[in-house]
């Protein structure tokens, strides 16, 4: 199936900002694709583009970003580069996520790594001379540690680079207790998901286990003092940040499921937690706290306005909350009829 054309990526585009509006949102970041890129350039271009876009570049094109001297944070406040994406491991649900020790009821699947450890190693280093910093996938607790042994291994370099972003790992779903202080150690970024660990509790108890007690462990990172934040992993799950502070702070779905305490309660954020790994959180992962992430005097003007204060209501009552209004750049592209 051939790729879609650039104009279908805007066309998609459009109804995509939209739809981001509608929930409140005024930033994402890409895991890149050349023609989103392209895509957003000329939406920008039109005065369309109504949200602020980190792209990632793709694995593939490494090379040509680093002949082209591309870095990153190249840009803007609406678009910038973000780092070189790639993939450590597979998935949960196949039993793909690379582990530490067999997946419960096997004897020998412990998954499968996308890279052998001296190619990652390579990849980063390749990556950090460039100017770039890496956003890497991984779930299992064996994929995070031999992330996390490619970033050290590449700052050990004397006098090697440093990227102008951080380097960070998408989902972090599980870690082996050895390497929680790693990521704060090594100034990793742990770039999470909420909302997968409501979706995915019962699976992941079925594959790990015991292990689960380092699983979608945002409150342990917090405390290891390691930089935190939030996402969607859109289409994977749902757009909407709310759902995603609903996890966060509850471990619960909407239907109360697995109940009253969550699952893992220990791993449970307060409001303030969760909301800030999705505002200032995010805003570190792109280098712009001075920017945006918080409504302070001088940074730009991005805010939404809720249905209900999520800092007073039943915890359980975020997943019923909407978006009333959503300002982008000081100027109102979103306002709810009823």
């Amino acid at each position: 199936i051939p790729d879609p054309s650039v104009a279908t990526f805007v066309e998609a585009l459009r109804r995509g900002v939209a739809a981001a509006h509608r929930l409140g949102l005024t930033g994402i970041h890409d895991p890149g694709h050349p023609s989103v890129l392209a895509a957003l350039q000329v939406l920008r271009a039109g005065g369309e583009l109504g949200l602020r876009a980190l792209v990632h570049i793709p694995t593939e094109g490494l090379r040509a970003a680093a002949e082209l001297g591309l870095r990153s944070g190249l840009g803007d406040e609406v678009l910038r580069i973000g780092g070189v994406k790639l993939f450590a491991d597979g998935a949960l649900g196949p039993q793909t996520a690379h582990m530490l020790a067999p997946y419960e009821g096997t004897r020998d699947a412990v998954g499968i790594p996308t890279h052998s450890a001296a190619e990652l190693a390579a990849l980063l280093r390749r990556s950090h001379e460039a100017g770039l910093s890496v956003a890497v996938h991984a779930i299992g607790d064996a994929a995070n540690r031999a992330v996390l042994d490619a970033i050290e291994q590449a700052a050990a370099v004397p006098g090697g680079p440093r990227p102008a972003l951080p380097d960070r790992i998408e989902h972090v779903q599980l870690l082996h207790p050895d390497d929680l202080p790693r990521l704060a150690q090594l100034g990793v970024l742990a770039s999470m998901q909420p909302i997968h660990a409501t979706s995915d509790m019962a699976m992941a108890e079925r594959h790990w286990g015991r292990r689960c007690d380092l699983s979608y462990a945002w409150k342990s990172v917090l405390e290891s003092s390691a930089h935190l934040a939030f996402g969607s992993d859109c289409p994977v799950e749902t757009l909407n940040p709310l759902a995603g502070i609903h996890a966060a702070v509850t471990r619960r779905r909407a239907d109360g499921s697995p109940g009253p305490e969550g699952w893992i309660p220990a791993q449970r954020l307060t409001v303030e937690e969760a909301l800030g790994a999705y505002t200032l959180g995010a805003a570190h992962a792109s280098g712009e706290e001075h920017l945006k992430g918080s409504l302070t005097p001088g940074k730009l003007a991005d805010l939404v306005v809720l249905s209900q204060d999520i800092f007073e209501i039943e915890p359980m009552e975020i997943a019923e909350t909407h978006v009333e209004m959503t300002v982008f750049d000081g100027r109102c592209v979103f306002l709810r009829e009823d």
